[in-house]
């Protein structure tokens, strides 16, 4: 157990006299005790000491340790936030800052064991920006120890501790510790002046960056959520990723990557994909609790204890691993898919109540027998090819399952299946299965496919008509009556073309050809696309001209990338809503509308949806010339493609033009956010297409009428700045509005806003705006109101009851 010292587990603050207007800058009064002040302020350094020595110190447990980063540090620390100049690195030569979670998780890190000293110089006492009490303590910190290598450790450096005392809280709370004073700029600017040209080369494709490399670029790269470096050779070194500390989802596949260091500090970290690399520990991913999906196929990972550490894994795979000990995998009750292929598995009891289970792959493990899986009640799919297992009358119970894979294994009886109502296949090619169990099987269960001999392939062959097999003969360049070597070459066949073939009713044939990953079926006859509901490898469809009128079964192809579907029936496109990885739908001249296109943006905003190309030709042609310039800086022409991404995107912003209303926007599907400055436009006119609007700023234009924006009730903010409005009635039904600027306009009066119960940000500066009273019920958090006909005792009033607001004013 870690005992706290006293001041840790009872704290009592000092209460100055703090002002109650922060901006006089008026100074408090002295404490009757002086010393009070300095003497915790002395207990918080010794405290942060006391701290850093027991993780520093071999003899503490991993508990202990475990509870001092996540909850101890706490009590002298203002938030997890707090920035902390590392100095644990003697080689270091850029100055690093740290969050100070991950600082103290770095001692352990760096040393194996370690004593910090620290020598207090001074304590300086001053007032911030906000005219509240901190202590600067300057001190010397004195190091000695060992390296996490062995290495002897001693030195000795000015470090600098800024407290704050919170009068709210009537607390005291470290906000920075540092050897040289914090320079974002410079900070960020020397990361990214140390990176690797290679790398250097990764960030500016990631974010299409041609020119040199601003500031905002870079803040960008170091914010990024998602990064993809699967299959890069090239990068050898991958510490630049400790920086990117909001990474949330990293693919390292087939890198070079070996050591997992630099990940020890990425704590968003919800998918994670190592597989075919050279990781071989993952203990630095104890904290990376957030994790959903992770991925070590093919790794020399051996030991997986820190999986108990990932509450929330969802999908797992260890497939060809040289894991001994899979205990832990038993600890993952959110657990969904987990490949544990190609290693030393054998003992299932250790998944066996692991009841959230829909896909489980022990192929080519030590597995023998099923009994304990009984219980997967969710398991769909399920795959033992190549093992010992030959009794599976524990599946008899797993009502969803879908599929079974037991390919090379010893299975010889199906009836624990036959009252399964969702299985749909049962591979269990060379196995004791025969033909006659299969299709009595089959017989029984007429919705169940049992693939049990590479034989099959010839029944499946001659069952084709004449038209089919042209076209697959051509494709697999086989016979018209193949042999057994040329059938298998079949089921390798990726891409299929049979358009403008009004033989083709139908799509049956390619059940068997499970790899297509593009098929071309336009202009034929067919309607339904259930045969092809299991092509996982799908990328690209073309149905137009068909008389398909429901996308259902394409609701499970994650891989679709591309729908040809012009002049089908198709009126919804729901099924699709889920397939991320989507760029482009085809749907024109058919049932497709603005309100089903809306619906689809909303969840897959990334993909082109092409819809409505006539009416947009139209309505390109009749608008005015202003507008098209404006659209034309958007758009490098006006195909079909170019116009339907113009009126899908989400976020438009012009400034500068003769244009005198918001006419041009009719079309705009999926607006959310409205920018516009030095126009003509004199009323925001009360268009259908940005009802949906989330953010609007109408600044520098003559806009008198905003009657029509009581209409925009989704608006969040809001910025009508330098705009001749006097009244700002219409606003009051916009309930979600957060934040509002109505500086430099006509207004006299915040009638208006006084039931806008979520605004947050205030700005009614050089306005003749003179009472506060209507803002006495909302809960401010920022108000601008300088320049006004308001009196500094009304301030003086405002700021008294309305103490959480930062209030900004002059005269």
């Amino acid at each position: 157990m870690l005992f706290l010292p006293a001041f840790a587990q009872k704290q009592k603050p000092p209460k100055p006299s703090v002002p109650n207007e922060p901006k006089k800058k008026e100074q408090p009064k002295e404490d009757k005790d002086a010393g009070s002040d300095e003497n915790k302020v002395r207990e918080i350094v010794a405290f942060l000491e006391f701290v850093l020595n027991t993780l520093g110190n071999s003899s503490t447990s991993s508990r202990d340790k475990d509870v001092v980063i996540s909850e101890s540090y706490s009590k002298i620390f203002r938030d997890a936030k707090v920035q902390v100049e590392d100095d644990l690195d003697e080689e270091r030569e850029v100055v690093t800052n740290k969050d100070v979670v991950s600082y103290l998780k770095d001692i352990s890190f760096f040393f194996e064991d370690v004593k910090f000293e620290f020598s207090i110089d001074k304590i300086e006492k001053g007032l911030n920006a906000e005219g509240l009490i901190f202590y600067k303590v300057s001190l010397q910190r004195n190091l000695s120890g060992k390296s996490a290598d062995g290495k002897p450790v001693s030195n000795i450096i000015p470090r600098f501790v800024e407290v704050n005392y919170n009068p709210k809280e009537q607390d005291l709370k470290i906000v920075s510790i540092y050897t040289h004073e914090f320079n974002e700029k410079e900070v960020l600017v020397n990361w990214w002046n140390q990176l690797s040209l290679e790398w250097k080369s990764v960030f500016r494709k990631k974010l299409g960056l041609k020119d040199s490399v601003t500031l905002n670029d870079i803040k960008k790269i170091v914010s990024l959520e998602e990064l993809d470096l699967s299959g890069n050779r090239i990068l050898q070194t991958f510490e630049p990723l400790s920086q990117l500390k909001t990474i949330k989802r990293l693919n390292l596949s087939g890198t070079n990557f070996s050591d997992i260091s630099p990940l020890r500090n990425l704590s968003e970290l919800i998918e994670l994909n190592l597989s075919q690399t050279s990781v071989s520990d993952l203990s630095y991913l104890k904290y990376a609790n957030k994790l959903t999906r992770l991925n070590i196929k093919g790794t020399k990972v051996k030991d997986i204890a820190v999986l108990q550490r990932m509450p929330l894994l969802e999908s797992l795979n260890l497939a060809s691993t040289a894991i001994a000990d899979f205990t832990p995998v038993s600890s993952l009750s959110q657990l969904v898919s987990a490949n544990l292929k190609n290693t030393a598995f054998s003992d299932i009891s250790s998944i066996g109540k692991l009841n959230n289970l829909d896909e489980l792959n022990i192929a080519q493990t030590q597995v023998r027998e099923l009994a304990t899986l009984g219980g997967l009640k969710k398991l769909e799919m399920l795959t033992i090819d190549s093992t010992q297992v030959q009794d599976i009358s524990a599946l008899s119970k797993l009502e969803n399952l879908k599929q079974l894979n037991a390919n090379y294994s010893l299975i010889s009886d199906l009836k624990p299946l036959q009252k399964l109502p969702n299985l749909e296949k049962i591979y269990c090619d060379q196995t004791p299965v025969k033909k006659e169990l299969a299709e009595s099987f089959m017989l029984l269960c007429p919705k169940t496919l049992v693939i049990y001999d590479s034989h099959d392939l010839k029944t499946w062959w001659s069952a084709l008509t004449p038209g089919w097999k042209e076209i697959i003969s051509k494709i697999a360049k086989i016979n018209s009556d193949p042999t057994k070597e040329e059938l298998a070459r079949i089921g390798n066949i990726d891409s299929i073309n049979f358009g403008s073939n009004k033989l083709i009713t139908d799509l049956e044939p390619l059940r068997k050809l499970q790899n297509l990953s593009v098929i071309i079926a336009n202009n034929t006859a067919i309607r339904d696309l259930s045969p092809i509901r299991d092509h996982k490898q799908l990328l690209l469809l073309n149905i137009c001209n068909t008389s398909v009128n429901d996308l259902t079964p394409l609701r499970l192809l994650n891989q679709l990338k591309i729908v040809l579907a012009d002049r089908c029936q198709i009126t919804s496109l729901e099924p699709l809503q889920k397939i991320n990885g989507l760029e482009k739908i085809y749907v024109d001249e058919s049932g497709v509308n603005d309100i089903n296109a809306r619906e689809f943006l909303s969840v897959n905003p990334k993909c082109l949806l092409v819809y409505k190309t006539v009416h947009l030709y139209r309505w390109w042609r009749n608008i005015t010339s202003s507008w098209k310039a404006i659209f034309l800086e958007q758009i490098p022409d006006t195909t079909r493609e170019s116009l339907h991404r113009l009126i899908e995107l989400d976020k438009f912003h012009f400034k500068d033009s003769p244009v005198s209303d918001l006419s041009g926007l009719s079309e705009f599907i999926h607006l959310k956010e409205l920018n516009f400055s030095g126009t003509s436009i004199t009323d925001v006119s009360p268009i259908e297409s940005i009802k949906e609007l989330r953010s609007l700023r109408a600044v520098g234009s003559p806009i008198q009428k905003i009657e029509s924006l009581g209409q925009l009730t989704e608006l969040e903010d809001l910025d009508i700045s330098n705009t001749p409005i006097e009244d700002l009635y219409p606003l009051w039904t916009l309930q979600k509005l957060k934040n509002l600027n109505c500086s430099g306009t006509q207004i006299k009066r915040l009638d208006a806003i006084e039931k806008l119960l979520n605004l947050e940000h205030l700005d009614c500066s050089n306005t003749n705006v003179s009472k506060l009273a209507p803002l006495d019920y909302l809960h401010l958090k920022i108000l601008k109101c300088f320049n006004t006909r308001i009196s500094s005792r009304t301030i003086e009033n405002f700021i008294s009851s309305h103490q959480e607001c930062k209030v900004i004013y002059y005269r």
